[in-house]
């Protein structure tokens, strides 16, 4: 009887740490580049000197895309603060405040979809809609 009870328990602390993890992937350029290498050296049937290179490659391309991402990011923040600057003289305190509170609402809203694996503000039933104007 009490081996029943720990493979219970057992069970029901494996179902509670794999609840808490589902959509939690740690994002780790280096292992990408060496899970990428190793499908192609199975479906390529690489050698170890081609492995080499290509694995090599594969670090390679993921840190340069990375670089790119950072890059990137620190442009659309750029732009957008600048955007925001424009928005405050163009508005009054109050209309900036409601402004200010509906780009927070949208942004969680966005990463609350992005969570649920629906990529932001990309596809769903009615893409580009509204939801006032749902149809």
């Amino acid at each position: 009887m009490s081996l029943a009870v720990i493979s219970a328990l057992s069970v029901g602390a494996f179902a509670q740490k794999s609840g808490n993890e589902v959509g939690k992937r740690e994002f780790n350029p280096e292992k990408m580049a060496e899970k990428r290498s190793e499908r192609l050296k199975a479906d390529l049937k690489l050698t170890d000197e081609q492995f080499a290179a290509v694995t090599k490659l594969n670090k390679e391309s993921v840190a340069n895309r990375e670089a790119e991402r950072k890059e990137l990011k620190a442009k659309h923040d750029a732009k957008k603060s600048a955007y925001k600057n424009e928005m405050k003289k163009i508005l009054t305190p109050e209309q900036y405040k409601t402004f200010e509170e509906k780009l927070a609402t949208n942004e969680a809203r966005r990463k609350e979809g992005m969570r649920k694996g629906r990529g932001g503000n990309h596809g769903g039933p009615h893409h580009g809609a509204r939801p006032e104007n749902k149809g």
